[in-house]
């Protein structure tokens, strides 16, 4: 199965994921709600979703809550990535964070075993998966986050409205540099997105976001009323 193909299923699951959300808001409640969906569309999309690891055990190609390869900071709306012997305010490592869902490339999946593809432990990988990287053969494929606003960002008014969405657009951007650190790493990820989703807000609202989160290509605005 070519790259390609998989990476168009994903931009049409998103398409078709946003017409969704559009059309029929009333059927998420949660943000968890959004990503289950789009698993599910991913599910129905992706034109061979398994393949076999180098043992022929049987993998899907789709996964939530994949750890990053990385430990990193993301307290408050930042991200930052640290080294294994950065310490946090309390003297403790940093923990690794992880992405809401990824797309892993069949020929990684191929090239390993299962206690590697699935990086939970972190020095397996580490030994294993991030010492070869390839730019042909990138773990992740496409790496995709999501942020789900339900409630109308103008519930408050004045300075403090004006603070919640500055606070909901940096987590956007939080989640999409994160992403984008990721993308950086050679051999580790290819496509990225970042969807946020936004209901029954106003337009003046959905303008306002729009214009501030304008310059990040990487990120793509859900409006529903």
């Amino acid at each position: 199965m070519k790259h390609q193909d998989i990476i168009d299923a994903v931009d049409e699951t998103i398409k078709e994921l946003c017409d969704e959300f559009q059309s029929h808001s009333a059927l998420f409640y949660t943000e968890n709600d959004i990503v289950c969906y789009c698993y599910s569309l991913l599910r129905k999309n992706i034109p061979r979703p398994y393949c076999d690891d180098k043992e022929g055990a049987e993998h899907l190609l789709i996964h939530g809550e994949y750890p990053t390869p990385f430990r990193c900071d993301m307290g408050g709306s930042k991200f930052e990535i640290k080294g294994d012997n950065d310490k946090t305010p309390r003297g403790g490592k940093y923990q690794r964070g992880h992405y809401d869902i990824v797309v892993l490339n069949p020929d990684f999946i191929n090239q390993h075993t299962y206690n590697e593809i699935k990086g939970q432990d972190y020095e397996l990988y580490r030994s294993r998966v991030l010492p070869n990287p390839s730019i042909e053969t990138p773990v992740v494929l496409y790496g995709i986050e999501f942020m789900y606003s339900r409630d109308p960002l103008e519930h408050s008014r004045g300075e403090n409205m004006e603070k919640g969405i500055d606070r909901f657009a940096s987590k956007i951007i939080q989640d999409a540099d994160k992403l984008l650190a990721s993308k950086g790493l050679v051999g580790f990820m290819g496509e990225v997105k970042m969807i946020a989703f936004i209901k029954g807000s106003s337009k003046d609202i959905y303008s306002w976001i729009d214009e501030k989160l304008l310059s990040r290509k990487e990120i793509t605005l859900c409006f529903a009323e």
